[in-house]
Protein backbone atom coordinates (compact mmCIF):
# COMPACT_ATOMS: atom_id res chain seq x y z
CA UNK A 1 0.00 0.00 0.00
CA UNK A 2 1.14 3.45 -0.56
CA UNK A 3 -0.27 6.85 0.07
CA UNK A 4 0.48 10.30 -0.88
CA UNK A 5 0.31 13.36 1.46
CA UNK A 6 1.21 15.76 0.23
CA UNK A 7 1.70 19.38 2.41
CA UNK A 8 -0.73 21.43 2.84
CA UNK A 9 0.98 24.39 1.11
CA UNK A 10 1.19 22.23 -2.08
CA UNK A 11 -2.80 23.26 -3.10
CA UNK A 12 -2.00 26.32 -4.72
CA UNK A 13 -0.37 24.78 -7.47
CA UNK A 14 -2.67 25.42 -10.43
CA UNK A 15 0.11 26.36 -13.75
CA UNK A 16 -1.71 24.50 -16.57
CA UNK A 17 1.02 22.97 -18.60
CA UNK A 18 2.06 21.35 -15.05
CA UNK A 19 -0.98 19.99 -14.64
CA UNK A 20 -1.68 18.37 -18.42
CA UNK A 21 1.90 16.99 -18.19
CA UNK A 22 1.22 15.43 -15.21
CA UNK A 23 -2.04 14.13 -16.48
CA UNK A 24 -0.57 12.41 -19.02
CA UNK A 25 2.24 11.00 -16.74
CA UNK A 26 -0.30 9.31 -14.22
CA UNK A 27 -2.88 8.70 -17.25
CA UNK A 28 -5.56 10.32 -15.76
CA UNK A 29 -8.36 11.74 -17.44
CA UNK A 30 -8.38 15.55 -18.43
CA UNK A 31 -11.53 17.71 -17.82
CA UNK A 32 -14.02 17.11 -20.04
CA UNK A 33 -12.10 13.74 -21.70
CA UNK A 34 -14.19 10.27 -21.03
CA UNK A 35 -12.75 8.63 -17.89
CA UNK A 36 -11.91 4.47 -18.84
CA UNK A 37 -14.66 2.63 -16.18
CA UNK A 38 -13.06 2.05 -13.50
CA UNK A 39 -12.38 -1.61 -11.84
CA UNK A 40 -12.27 -2.69 -8.22
CA UNK A 41 -8.43 -2.94 -7.17
CA UNK A 42 -7.29 -3.44 -3.97
CA UNK A 43 -5.60 -0.64 -3.39
CA UNK A 44 -9.03 1.46 -3.89
CA UNK A 45 -10.39 1.16 -0.32
CA UNK A 46 -6.76 2.44 0.98
CA UNK A 47 -6.49 5.16 -1.37
CA UNK A 48 -10.37 6.32 -1.05
CA UNK A 49 -9.28 6.85 2.58
CA UNK A 50 -6.90 9.24 1.74
CA UNK A 51 -9.11 11.27 -0.92
CA UNK A 52 -12.38 9.92 -0.44
CA UNK A 53 -15.06 10.06 -2.97
CA UNK A 54 -12.34 11.72 -5.41
CA UNK A 55 -10.11 8.60 -6.32
CA UNK A 56 -10.84 5.55 -8.61
CA UNK A 57 -8.13 3.02 -9.05
CA UNK A 58 -8.49 0.78 -12.46
CA UNK A 59 -7.01 -1.92 -14.28
CA UNK A 60 -4.47 -4.35 -11.81
CA UNK A 61 -1.90 -1.23 -12.08
CA UNK A 62 -1.87 1.99 -9.83
CA UNK A 63 -3.57 4.08 -12.83
CA UNK A 64 -5.41 6.16 -11.22
CA UNK A 65 -8.36 8.44 -12.17
CA UNK A 66 -9.52 11.75 -10.32
CA UNK A 67 -13.13 12.95 -11.06
CA UNK A 68 -11.97 15.76 -8.95
CA UNK A 69 -9.24 18.73 -10.33
CA UNK A 70 -8.77 19.21 -6.48
CA UNK A 71 -7.58 15.92 -5.72
CA UNK A 72 -5.49 15.88 -9.12
CA UNK A 73 -3.63 19.13 -7.64
CA UNK A 74 -2.83 17.27 -4.18
CA UNK A 75 -1.16 14.44 -6.49
CA UNK A 76 0.86 16.19 -8.70
CA UNK A 77 1.83 18.07 -5.80
CA UNK A 78 3.41 15.30 -4.18
CA UNK A 79 5.09 14.59 -7.35
CA UNK A 80 6.28 17.97 -7.95
CA UNK A 81 8.47 18.04 -4.56
CA UNK A 82 7.87 17.93 -1.10
CA UNK A 83 5.69 15.00 -0.78
CA UNK A 84 5.24 12.23 2.15
CA UNK A 85 4.91 8.95 0.68
CA UNK A 86 4.27 5.69 3.26
CA UNK A 87 4.30 2.38 2.11
CA UNK A 88 3.97 -1.03 3.87
CA UNK A 89 5.27 -3.51 1.40
CA UNK A 90 8.05 -4.19 -0.89
CA UNK A 91 6.29 -3.72 -3.99
CA UNK A 92 4.79 -0.75 -3.34
CA UNK A 93 8.18 0.23 -2.20
CA UNK A 94 9.93 -0.69 -5.65
CA UNK A 95 7.05 1.50 -6.94
CA UNK A 96 7.83 4.42 -5.08
CA UNK A 97 11.90 4.67 -5.54
CA UNK A 98 10.86 4.79 -9.02
CA UNK A 99 9.31 8.19 -8.49
CA UNK A 100 10.92 10.08 -6.15
CA UNK A 101 11.71 13.84 -6.61
CA UNK A 102 13.49 16.45 -4.91
CA UNK A 103 12.15 17.59 -1.40
CA UNK A 104 10.36 14.06 -1.14
CA UNK A 105 10.36 11.66 1.90
CA UNK A 106 9.72 8.30 1.69
CA UNK A 107 8.61 5.77 4.81
CA UNK A 108 8.28 3.06 5.47
CA UNK A 109 5.89 1.27 7.75
CA UNK A 110 7.07 -0.95 10.62
CA UNK A 111 7.40 -4.87 8.97
CA UNK A 112 9.49 -7.06 7.01
CA UNK A 113 10.22 -6.03 3.19
CA UNK A 114 10.90 -9.09 1.22
CA UNK A 115 13.55 -7.99 -1.54
CA UNK A 116 13.73 -10.60 -4.81
CA UNK A 117 16.47 -8.37 -6.41
CA UNK A 118 18.44 -5.30 -5.21
CA UNK A 119 15.84 -2.22 -4.27
CA UNK A 120 16.98 0.49 -7.60
CA UNK A 121 17.38 4.10 -7.21
CA UNK A 122 18.53 5.57 -10.24
CA UNK A 123 19.31 8.96 -11.30
CA UNK A 124 17.69 10.82 -8.45
CA UNK A 125 18.66 14.56 -7.79
CA UNK A 126 17.58 16.11 -4.43
CA UNK A 127 19.54 19.56 -3.56
CA UNK A 128 20.76 20.49 0.00
CA UNK A 129 17.88 22.35 0.26
CA UNK A 130 15.48 19.72 -0.73
CA UNK A 131 16.62 16.24 -0.57
CA UNK A 132 15.12 13.13 -1.16
CA UNK A 133 14.60 11.01 2.31
CA UNK A 134 13.81 7.29 2.78
CA UNK A 135 13.15 6.58 5.94
CA UNK A 136 11.72 3.97 8.83
CA UNK A 137 8.59 5.33 10.11
CA UNK A 138 9.82 3.96 13.75
CA UNK A 139 13.78 3.61 13.65
CA UNK A 140 15.01 0.14 13.90
CA UNK A 141 11.36 -1.29 12.90
CA UNK A 142 11.53 -1.31 9.22
CA UNK A 143 13.38 -4.52 8.28
CA UNK A 144 15.16 -4.81 4.42
CA UNK A 145 15.81 -8.96 3.94
CA UNK A 146 15.44 -11.23 1.18
CA UNK A 147 17.96 -11.47 -1.61
CA UNK A 148 19.25 -7.93 -2.23
CA UNK A 149 19.33 -4.06 -0.53
CA UNK A 150 19.87 -1.28 -2.05
CA UNK A 151 21.18 -0.10 -5.24
CA UNK A 152 21.67 3.88 -5.50
CA UNK A 153 23.17 4.65 -8.84
CA UNK A 154 23.68 8.21 -9.95
CA UNK A 155 21.90 10.12 -7.07
CA UNK A 156 23.09 13.53 -5.34
CA UNK A 157 21.53 14.27 -1.96
CA UNK A 158 19.96 11.70 -0.83
CA UNK A 159 19.56 9.95 2.38
CA UNK A 160 18.47 6.74 3.72
CA UNK A 161 17.66 5.94 7.27
CA UNK A 162 16.96 4.59 10.04
CA UNK A 163 16.13 0.65 8.71
CA UNK A 164 17.98 -2.52 9.56
CA UNK A 165 19.38 -4.06 6.74
CA UNK A 166 19.50 -8.21 7.27
CA UNK A 167 19.94 -8.99 3.47
CA UNK A 168 21.77 -11.60 1.77
CA UNK A 169 25.34 -10.66 1.89
CA UNK A 170 26.09 -12.24 -1.13
CA UNK A 171 24.53 -8.30 -2.78
CA UNK A 172 25.59 -5.31 -0.57
CA UNK A 173 23.26 -4.06 1.80
CA UNK A 174 23.86 -0.48 -0.18
CA UNK A 175 26.20 0.07 -2.69
CA UNK A 176 26.81 3.48 -3.95
CA UNK A 177 27.32 3.93 -7.45
CA UNK A 178 28.79 7.17 -8.78
CA UNK A 179 27.12 9.25 -6.22
CA UNK A 180 27.72 12.66 -4.58
CA UNK A 181 26.38 13.78 -1.45
CA UNK A 182 24.02 10.65 -0.36
CA UNK A 183 24.23 9.68 3.57
CA UNK A 184 23.29 6.65 4.83
CA UNK A 185 22.47 7.24 8.88
CA UNK A 186 20.67 6.01 11.76
CA UNK A 187 20.79 2.47 10.47
CA UNK A 188 21.54 -1.24 11.45
CA UNK A 189 23.45 -4.27 9.57
CA UNK A 190 23.23 -7.25 10.45
CA UNK A 191 23.21 -9.34 6.81
CA UNK A 192 22.79 -12.30 6.46
CA UNK A 193 26.15 -14.12 5.20
CA UNK A 194 26.15 -17.40 3.72
CA UNK A 195 28.27 -20.58 4.76
CA UNK A 196 29.83 -20.39 1.25
CA UNK A 197 30.21 -16.49 0.02
CA UNK A 198 30.79 -16.87 -4.04
CA UNK A 199 32.77 -13.61 -3.23
CA UNK A 200 33.46 -11.24 -0.99
CA UNK A 201 30.84 -9.41 1.01
CA UNK A 202 30.56 -5.77 1.44
CA UNK A 203 28.33 -4.44 3.63
CA UNK A 204 28.17 -0.35 2.66
CA UNK A 205 30.21 -0.63 -0.55
CA UNK A 206 31.25 2.84 -2.36
CA UNK A 207 32.06 2.78 -6.28
CA UNK A 208 32.64 4.78 -9.10
CA UNK A 209 34.90 7.70 -10.65
CA UNK A 210 32.06 10.16 -9.96
CA UNK A 211 31.35 9.28 -6.44
CA UNK A 212 32.68 12.01 -3.74
CA UNK A 213 31.03 13.71 -0.76
CA UNK A 214 28.88 10.94 0.78
CA UNK A 215 28.29 10.10 4.51
CA UNK A 216 28.33 7.05 6.36
CA UNK A 217 27.28 7.90 9.94
CA UNK A 218 25.45 6.56 12.85
CA UNK A 219 25.02 3.18 12.01
CA UNK A 220 25.60 0.04 13.68
CA UNK A 221 27.36 -2.91 11.74
CA UNK A 222 27.53 -5.84 14.08
CA UNK A 223 28.86 -9.75 13.66
CA UNK A 224 30.53 -10.19 10.14
CA UNK A 225 32.09 -13.25 9.63
CA UNK A 226 33.00 -14.05 6.28
CA UNK A 227 35.47 -11.57 3.88
CA UNK A 228 35.18 -8.53 3.02
CA UNK A 229 34.08 -5.05 5.30
CA UNK A 230 31.31 -3.27 6.27
CA UNK A 231 32.36 -0.30 5.05
CA UNK A 232 34.75 -0.07 1.88
CA UNK A 233 34.74 3.28 0.14
CA UNK A 234 36.53 2.97 -3.30
CA UNK A 235 35.87 4.75 -6.19
CA UNK A 236 37.37 3.10 -9.97
CA UNK A 237 40.14 0.97 -10.67
CA UNK A 238 40.30 1.30 -14.19
CA UNK A 239 40.30 5.13 -14.23
CA UNK A 240 42.29 5.26 -11.39
CA UNK A 241 40.09 7.56 -9.34
CA UNK A 242 39.42 7.55 -5.83
CA UNK A 243 36.00 8.36 -4.20
CA UNK A 244 36.50 11.77 -2.55
CA UNK A 245 35.67 13.44 0.32
CA UNK A 246 33.46 10.89 1.66
CA UNK A 247 32.82 10.67 6.16
CA UNK A 248 32.44 7.50 8.20
CA UNK A 249 31.52 8.78 11.44
CA UNK A 250 29.58 8.11 14.76
CA UNK A 251 29.51 4.42 13.45
CA UNK A 252 29.48 1.35 15.57
CA UNK A 253 31.57 -1.35 14.66
CA UNK A 254 31.41 -4.78 16.92
CA UNK A 255 31.90 -8.35 16.51
CA UNK A 256 34.50 -8.80 13.17
CA UNK A 257 35.18 -12.38 13.80
CA UNK A 258 38.96 -13.68 13.67
CA UNK A 259 39.29 -14.93 10.41
CA UNK A 260 42.48 -17.19 11.59
CA UNK A 261 45.11 -15.54 8.86
CA UNK A 262 43.08 -14.99 5.86
CA UNK A 263 43.18 -11.97 4.46
CA UNK A 264 40.52 -9.35 3.08
CA UNK A 265 38.79 -8.99 6.35
CA UNK A 266 39.18 -5.37 7.18
CA UNK A 267 36.60 -3.55 9.17
CA UNK A 268 36.91 -0.44 7.20
CA UNK A 269 38.95 0.00 3.80
CA UNK A 270 39.62 2.96 1.52
CA UNK A 271 41.15 2.55 -2.16
CA UNK A 272 42.44 -0.60 -3.64
CA UNK A 273 45.77 -2.04 -4.72
CA UNK A 274 45.58 0.15 -8.09
CA UNK A 275 44.68 3.18 -6.02
CA UNK A 276 47.16 3.33 -3.68
CA UNK A 277 50.07 1.98 -5.67
CA UNK A 278 49.39 4.86 -8.22
CA UNK A 279 49.47 7.25 -5.32
CA UNK A 280 45.84 8.31 -5.89
CA UNK A 281 44.47 10.45 -3.24
CA UNK A 282 40.67 9.84 -1.11
CA UNK A 283 40.42 12.60 1.15
CA UNK A 284 37.87 10.43 3.43
CA UNK A 285 37.61 11.08 7.08
CA UNK A 286 37.14 8.53 9.17
CA UNK A 287 36.37 9.81 12.82
CA UNK A 288 34.35 9.62 15.99
CA UNK A 289 33.77 5.56 15.39
CA UNK A 290 33.74 3.08 17.83
CA UNK A 291 35.67 -0.45 17.24
CA UNK A 292 34.52 -3.37 19.68
CA UNK A 293 36.19 -6.81 18.67
CA UNK A 294 36.67 -5.97 15.15
CA UNK A 295 39.38 -8.67 14.64
CA UNK A 296 38.93 -10.13 11.31
CA UNK A 297 43.05 -9.23 10.03
CA UNK A 298 45.52 -7.90 10.82
CA UNK A 299 44.40 -4.69 9.56
CA UNK A 300 41.45 -3.37 11.44
CA UNK A 301 41.27 -0.12 9.30
CA UNK A 302 43.12 -0.35 5.78
CA UNK A 303 43.92 2.21 3.57
CA UNK A 304 45.03 2.01 0.25
CA UNK A 305 44.49 5.66 -1.09
CA UNK A 306 46.15 8.94 0.15
CA UNK A 307 45.15 12.17 2.22
CA UNK A 308 43.43 10.71 4.32
CA UNK A 309 42.33 11.81 8.37
CA UNK A 310 41.65 9.03 11.11
CA UNK A 311 40.93 10.73 14.16
CA UNK A 312 39.02 10.35 17.23
CA UNK A 313 38.11 7.02 17.02
CA UNK A 314 38.12 4.67 19.62
CA UNK A 315 39.38 1.20 19.07
CA UNK A 316 38.78 -1.47 21.77
CA UNK A 317 39.98 -5.27 22.16
CA UNK A 318 40.60 -5.30 18.53
CA UNK A 319 43.33 -7.75 17.24
CA UNK A 320 44.86 -5.95 14.02
CA UNK A 321 45.89 -2.21 13.66
CA UNK A 322 45.41 0.64 11.72
CA UNK A 323 46.97 0.23 8.97
CA UNK A 324 48.64 3.30 6.17
CA UNK A 325 49.08 0.23 3.73
CA UNK A 326 49.37 2.22 0.34
CA UNK A 327 49.15 5.75 0.31
CA UNK A 328 50.39 9.38 1.29
CA UNK A 329 50.30 11.83 3.80
CA UNK A 330 47.60 10.53 5.71
CA UNK A 331 46.91 11.81 9.11
CA UNK A 332 46.10 9.23 12.20
CA UNK A 333 45.84 11.54 15.28
CA UNK A 334 42.89 11.74 18.30
CA UNK A 335 42.62 8.03 18.90
CA UNK A 336 42.31 6.06 21.90
CA UNK A 337 43.41 1.98 20.99
CA UNK A 338 43.33 0.38 23.61
CA UNK A 339 43.33 -3.65 24.66
CA UNK A 340 41.85 -4.59 28.43
CA UNK A 341 40.93 -8.27 27.34
CA UNK A 342 44.63 -9.44 27.07
CA UNK A 343 43.60 -11.04 23.68
CA UNK A 344 46.98 -11.66 21.13
CA UNK A 345 47.60 -9.55 18.59
CA UNK A 346 46.28 -6.02 19.46
CA UNK A 347 48.49 -3.12 17.74
CA UNK A 348 48.20 0.18 17.16
CA UNK A 349 49.40 2.10 13.72
CA UNK A 350 51.42 0.25 10.55
CA UNK A 351 53.36 2.87 8.74
CA UNK A 352 54.42 2.25 5.08
CA UNK A 353 54.68 5.34 2.12
CA UNK A 354 55.28 8.79 2.62
CA UNK A 355 55.14 12.20 4.89
CA UNK A 356 52.49 10.10 6.87
CA UNK A 357 51.54 12.03 10.45
CA UNK A 358 51.14 10.13 13.64
CA UNK A 359 50.05 12.34 16.68
CA UNK A 360 48.04 12.38 20.10
CA UNK A 361 47.09 9.07 20.16
CA UNK A 362 46.83 6.87 23.50
CA UNK A 363 47.66 3.37 23.52
CA UNK A 364 47.15 1.28 26.41
CA UNK A 365 47.10 -2.42 27.22
CA UNK A 366 48.17 -3.51 23.29
CA UNK A 367 50.10 -7.26 22.83
CA UNK A 368 50.91 -7.04 19.37
CA UNK A 369 54.07 -7.85 17.80
CA UNK A 370 56.26 -7.27 14.10
CA UNK A 371 53.04 -6.12 11.89
CA UNK A 372 50.76 -5.81 15.26
CA UNK A 373 52.55 -3.78 17.12
CA UNK A 374 51.59 -1.03 19.23
CA UNK A 375 53.82 1.16 16.48
CA UNK A 376 54.96 -0.86 13.59
CA UNK A 377 57.41 0.89 10.77
CA UNK A 378 57.71 -1.94 8.36
CA UNK A 379 60.31 -2.19 5.54
CA UNK A 380 59.07 -1.65 1.70
CA UNK A 381 59.88 -2.90 -2.14
CA UNK A 382 59.92 0.51 -2.70
CA UNK A 383 61.61 3.84 -2.04
CA UNK A 384 59.46 6.28 -4.36
CA UNK A 385 56.18 7.64 -3.83
CA UNK A 386 54.78 6.35 -7.07
CA UNK A 387 54.74 2.83 -9.42
CA UNK A 388 53.29 1.09 -12.09
CA UNK A 389 52.90 -1.94 -10.37
CA UNK A 390 49.28 -1.71 -10.66
CA UNK A 391 46.75 -4.13 -12.72
CA UNK A 392 48.59 -7.88 -13.55
CA UNK A 393 52.24 -6.50 -12.28
CA UNK A 394 50.69 -6.06 -9.20
CA UNK A 395 51.75 -8.28 -6.09
CA UNK A 396 51.10 -8.18 -2.10
CA UNK A 397 54.71 -7.11 -2.13
CA UNK A 398 53.89 -3.61 -3.76
CA UNK A 399 54.73 -1.74 -0.97
CA UNK A 400 56.26 1.77 0.14
CA UNK A 401 58.92 1.73 2.88
CA UNK A 402 57.59 4.57 5.48
CA UNK A 403 59.57 8.07 4.70
CA UNK A 404 59.39 10.96 5.97
CA UNK A 405 56.53 10.01 8.80
CA UNK A 406 56.20 12.07 11.77
CA UNK A 407 54.90 10.35 14.92
CA UNK A 408 54.93 12.95 18.06
CA UNK A 409 52.83 13.50 21.40
CA UNK A 410 51.70 9.63 21.34
CA UNK A 411 51.47 7.60 24.64
CA UNK A 412 51.87 3.80 25.09
CA UNK A 413 51.20 2.98 28.04
CA UNK A 414 51.97 -1.08 29.12
CA UNK A 415 52.12 -1.96 26.09
CA UNK A 416 53.96 -4.34 23.80
CA UNK A 417 57.24 -3.50 21.91
CA UNK A 418 57.24 -0.60 19.12
CA UNK A 419 58.76 -1.90 16.38
CA UNK A 420 61.34 0.18 13.97
CA UNK A 421 62.42 -1.89 10.85
CA UNK A 422 62.51 -5.45 10.21
CA UNK A 423 65.64 -7.42 10.35
CA UNK A 424 67.21 -8.29 6.98
CA UNK A 425 64.54 -8.86 4.04
CA UNK A 426 65.11 -10.44 0.74
CA UNK A 427 62.08 -9.14 -0.73
CA UNK A 428 61.67 -6.08 0.95
CA UNK A 429 65.26 -4.33 1.01
CA UNK A 430 63.76 -0.91 1.29
CA UNK A 431 63.80 0.14 5.01
CA UNK A 432 62.22 3.05 6.97
CA UNK A 433 63.92 6.27 5.96
CA UNK A 434 64.43 9.33 7.38
CA UNK A 435 60.95 9.33 9.96
CA UNK A 436 60.67 11.60 13.51
CA UNK A 437 59.79 9.87 17.07
CA UNK A 438 59.44 12.93 18.99
CA UNK A 439 57.86 14.12 22.03
CA UNK A 440 56.30 10.72 23.18
CA UNK A 441 55.85 8.93 26.47
CA UNK A 442 56.30 5.43 26.07
CA UNK A 443 56.09 3.51 30.02
CA UNK A 444 54.95 0.65 31.73
CA UNK A 445 53.58 0.87 34.74
CA UNK A 446 53.88 -2.76 35.92
CA UNK A 447 57.02 -5.39 35.10
CA UNK A 448 56.77 -6.68 31.15
CA UNK A 449 58.65 -8.92 29.29
CA UNK A 450 60.41 -7.25 26.19
CA UNK A 451 61.86 -4.03 26.02
CA UNK A 452 59.89 -0.49 24.79
CA UNK A 453 61.30 -1.10 21.65
CA UNK A 454 62.12 -3.54 19.19
CA UNK A 455 65.19 -1.45 16.75
CA UNK A 456 66.21 -3.28 13.34
CA UNK A 457 67.08 -1.79 10.15
CA UNK A 458 66.24 2.08 9.42
CA UNK A 459 67.58 4.62 7.78
CA UNK A 460 67.94 8.12 9.27
CA UNK A 461 65.79 7.73 12.07
CA UNK A 462 65.47 10.96 13.99
CA UNK A 463 64.34 10.28 17.84
CA UNK A 464 64.89 12.41 20.52
CA UNK A 465 63.15 13.90 23.37
CA UNK A 466 60.81 11.33 24.27
CA UNK A 467 60.01 10.21 27.77
CA UNK A 468 60.29 6.64 29.02
CA UNK A 469 59.88 4.00 31.90
CA UNK A 470 59.70 1.03 32.51
CA UNK A 471 60.15 0.63 36.35
CA UNK A 472 63.49 -0.04 37.16
CA UNK A 473 67.23 1.32 35.56
CA UNK A 474 67.10 2.61 32.23
CA UNK A 475 67.50 0.88 29.39
CA UNK A 476 71.10 0.34 27.87
CA UNK A 477 70.42 -0.67 24.55
CA UNK A 478 71.05 1.59 21.41
CA UNK A 479 67.91 3.11 21.39
CA UNK A 480 67.91 3.84 24.88
CA UNK A 481 69.15 7.79 24.01
CA UNK A 482 65.89 8.69 22.04
CA UNK A 483 64.39 8.81 25.75
CA UNK A 484 64.71 10.77 29.41
CA UNK A 485 64.13 7.83 31.31
CA UNK A 486 61.93 8.91 34.44
CA UNK A 487 58.90 7.79 36.89
CA UNK A 488 55.92 9.67 34.66
CA UNK A 489 53.85 10.57 37.69
CA UNK A 490 51.05 9.18 36.42
CA UNK A 491 47.87 8.27 37.86
CA UNK A 492 45.18 5.78 36.88
CA UNK A 493 41.61 7.55 36.22
CA UNK A 494 38.74 5.60 37.86
CA UNK A 495 36.35 6.13 35.49
CA UNK A 496 35.77 4.13 31.77
CA UNK A 497 38.79 1.96 31.33
CA UNK A 498 41.26 3.32 33.46
CA UNK A 499 43.27 5.73 31.69
CA UNK A 500 46.68 6.37 32.69
CA UNK A 501 46.88 10.21 33.24
CA UNK A 502 49.06 13.02 33.82
CA UNK A 503 49.62 14.78 37.08
CA UNK A 504 50.49 18.27 37.92
CA UNK A 505 54.01 16.65 39.03
CA UNK A 506 54.56 14.94 36.04
CA UNK A 507 58.26 15.22 33.91
CA UNK A 508 56.09 15.20 31.02
CA UNK A 509 54.56 18.42 31.84
CA UNK A 510 56.49 21.12 30.04
CA UNK A 511 59.01 18.89 28.69
CA UNK A 512 58.02 18.92 24.85
CA UNK A 513 60.49 20.25 22.48
CA UNK A 514 59.42 22.79 20.04
CA UNK A 515 57.96 21.45 16.57
CA UNK A 516 56.88 22.83 13.57
CA UNK A 517 54.05 23.85 13.34
CA UNK A 518 53.14 23.58 16.70
CA UNK A 519 50.97 21.38 18.16
CA UNK A 520 47.02 22.74 18.90
CA UNK A 521 45.53 20.50 21.26
CA UNK A 522 45.08 16.69 23.13
CA UNK A 523 43.76 13.89 22.54
CA UNK A 524 41.32 15.05 24.97
CA UNK A 525 40.34 18.24 22.79
CA UNK A 526 41.51 20.41 24.88
CA UNK A 527 43.93 23.35 24.17
CA UNK A 528 47.68 22.76 23.85
CA UNK A 529 49.82 26.30 24.53
CA UNK A 530 53.08 27.54 26.31
CA UNK A 531 55.39 24.97 25.87
CA UNK A 532 53.40 21.89 25.84
CA UNK A 533 53.52 18.33 27.36
CA UNK A 534 55.42 15.40 26.18
CA UNK A 535 52.79 12.77 25.24
CA UNK A 536 49.23 12.32 23.87
CA UNK A 537 47.99 14.61 26.87
CA UNK A 538 48.17 18.31 27.46
CA UNK A 539 47.85 18.63 31.66
CA UNK A 540 45.10 20.73 32.14
CA UNK A 541 41.42 21.32 32.48
CA UNK A 542 38.21 18.72 32.27
CA UNK A 543 38.67 16.60 29.10
CA UNK A 544 36.65 17.59 26.18
CA UNK A 545 36.98 14.26 24.62
CA UNK A 546 37.11 10.66 25.78
CA UNK A 547 37.29 7.53 24.91
CA UNK A 548 33.60 6.07 23.17
CA UNK A 549 30.70 4.35 24.43
CA UNK A 550 27.83 2.60 22.64
CA UNK A 551 25.79 6.17 24.04
CA UNK A 552 28.32 8.08 21.58
CA UNK A 553 27.82 6.57 18.64
CA UNK A 554 25.12 4.50 16.63
CA UNK A 555 21.49 4.77 15.57
CA UNK A 556 20.38 6.10 18.55
CA UNK A 557 23.27 8.15 20.16
CA UNK A 558 22.90 12.28 20.08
Amino acid sequence: MMAVEPEADRAAVTDSHFVHSMMARLDVAAPGKAVPSPVPHPMCAATRRSYGRHVLCYSAGVKISLCSLGALVMLMAAAHGGATIKVASVDALNTALRELVPGATLWLADGEYKTTRPLLIEGKRGTAEAPIVIRAEQRGKAVISGAAGFVIKDCEHLVLEGLVLTNDADQPAVLLDNCRQVRVTRNSFRLTERAKPRRMEHWVYVIGAKSGHNRVDHNLFEHKVNSGSPVFVRGDDAALVCSQHDQVDHNHFRDVVFANGENGHETIRTGSNDLGASGRSSFTLIEENLLEQCSGETEVISLKSSDNSVRHNTLLNCRGAICLRLGHRTVVSGNFVLATAGTAGCGGVKLYGFEHRVFNNYFQGLTGTKHEAPLALVPGTLDSPMTQNIGKKYDSLTTVAPTRCWIAFNTWVDCAPLQFGFKQDQARTCTPNECSFVNNLVVRTKPQAGPLVNLELVRDLHAHDNLGYVGGAAASATWAGWFRWVEPGLRRAEEGVGLWRLTGGSPAVDAAVETVPAMADDVFGRARSGRRDIGAEEFSGEPLRRPLTAADVGPDAP
